[in-house]
């Protein structure tokens, strides 16, 4: 693994800005971040994006715990782990031009499911599928936020920033062993992922006083717009 001084510093910035996105309404640091990071160089993807938006989660997962549904992480999260084995299997034998497909692929499936559009009644049940989906998507292509986001669409800002932060957290001890395992996580991702978390604590910092004043409804189609048009442009160079 060789990731250029010059694509680090520029992840270090789209790390900053999708951070401060979903620090301040819940959700989008990787679906913003990971078609990019992708286009940049697809070893910055899954390993040390990962690494840098689990420190981003367990910041947010710490600030807001008051909100946290415990029963939300506790299900979604034992579906996460089975999701996470078959993913690390899939991550394993696939090459980086179909782990770039399946990125662009799983960024697309994840705008669609992120518009609202399929409502999805909750319960223990679609907690724990959300949860299988996710641990899945996290490991093969770092998208795990939307399968158990589009289960808590109808609650309320913090309690959606709560519950979403920590699962995520809980989720990264369970994702980034499944990339390990996969070798997809050895000490030079290690290394990158660690020189991207000044921008994920930037984009935290920055979140802070903007949380009271923006609004998700407003965002929402500008990030989903976004990270559609960058995975269609990864798609597309992929092919």
């Amino acid at each position: 693994m060789n990731v250029d001084t010059e694509i680090v510093l520029v992840a270090v910035l789209v790390m900053a800005i999708a951070s401060t996105v979903q620090a301040s309404v819940g959700f989008g640091a990787n679906m913003l971040a990971t078609p990019v990071f992708a286009l940049l160089d697809p070893d910055l993807v899954p390993g040390p994006i990962f690494v840098a938006t689990g420190v981003l989660t367990f910041a947010t997962a710490m600030r807001e715990r008051d909100g946290v549904d415990r029963e939300v992480v506790a299900v979604a999260t034992s579906g996460r782990l089975p999701g996470a084995i078959v993913g690390a299997f899939v991550l394993a034998a696939a090459d980086d031009r179909a782990l770039q497909l399946l990125v662009g692929v799983t960024i697309l499936v994840a705008v669609v499911l992120s518009t609202g559009i399929i409502r999805i009644r909750e319960n223990r049940p679609t907690y724990f599928g959300a949860g299988l989906v996710s641990g899945f998507g996290a490991t093969t292509a770092a998208i795990g936020g939307p399968p158990v986001a589009l289960t808590l669409q109808r609650r309320s800002g913090p309690e959606l920033r709560a519950t979403m932060g920590a699962y995520f957290a809980i989720g990264t001890l369970i994702t980034l062993p499944a990339i390990a395992a996969a070798g997809r996580l050895g000490w030079a991702e290690l290394a990158v992922g660690a020189a991207l978390v000044p921008g994920a604590l930037l984009g935290f910092v920055i979140s802070g006083p903007l949380r009271s004043h923006v609004d998700a409804g407003r965002v929402r189609p500008l990030v989903l717009g976004l990270a559609g048009i960058a995975a269609v442009i990864l798609i597309v160079r992929t092919i």
